[in-house]
């Protein structure tokens, strides 16, 4: 079962890219094919030959200090995602408690809302799971959850309406739906973690 929708990202950019799903098994010219893929995806600045010359041995050996001396404007975004790209093979990796807010990185609502579901004892008030199986969950106060939503974002004026504009974004790229019985803000992810 696919896991998420950054690991369906590396599953999709592996074959795209012809490259592993292991970095530690990249050429040079995987490096470079990686580098590419991870600016165009992210809307990151181009880094040029930055990364040139190294295998995925060295790319995996880099401290996050190392990727920002070669690329102060991104180094330690492309950081991160080496390290969700390490660890996209694991697969006890979606319910281990991801903060991704620690690592430096966009986050995307689904993840957002994700991060939110599993700390029940911190945030059941405002959202939990109906079916956890089944990857069912209830919004039970829309207002905090958009102004979490908010503070994570930088965006002071994030309100319900917004965000429940972007859940439905997730309806067409198949990342979240509402369940067979709808119900007033109840959600599915598409692929349960």
């Amino acid at each position: 079962m696919v896991v998420g929708e950054v690991l369906k990202d590396i599953e999709t950019a592996c074959k795209l890219l012809n490259i592993a799903a292991d970095p530690m098994d990249w050429s040079p010219g995987n490096v470079q094919k990686w580098i590419l893929w991870t600016e165009h995806q992210y809307r990151l600045p181009q880094i040029g030959k930055s990364f040139q010359e190294l295998s995925g041995k060295d790319l995996c050996a880099m401290s996050e200090e190392q990727f920002c001396q070669r690329s102060p404007a991104c180094g330690d975004i492309l950081h991160a995602h080496l390290d969700i790209w390490k660890s996209g093979g694991d697969t006890g990796w979606a319910d281990s408690e991801v903060d991704s807010s620690c690592a430096g990185q966009p986050i995307h609502l689904w993840q957002f809302l994700k991060e939110l579901l599993l700390k029940p004892h911190n945030y059941g008030r405002f959202i939990r799971w109906l079916n956890k199986d089944k990857g069912i969950f209830k919004i039970e106060d829309s207002a905090q959850v958009a102004r979490l939503w908010g503070i994570r974002k930088n965006r002071p004026a994030m309100n319900y309406d917004k965000l429940s504009r972007s859940i439905r974004q997730y309806y067409k790229k198949g990342i979240i739906r509402k369940p067979d019985i709808s119900q007033r803000l109840v959600y599915q992810f598409v692929h349960p973690v």
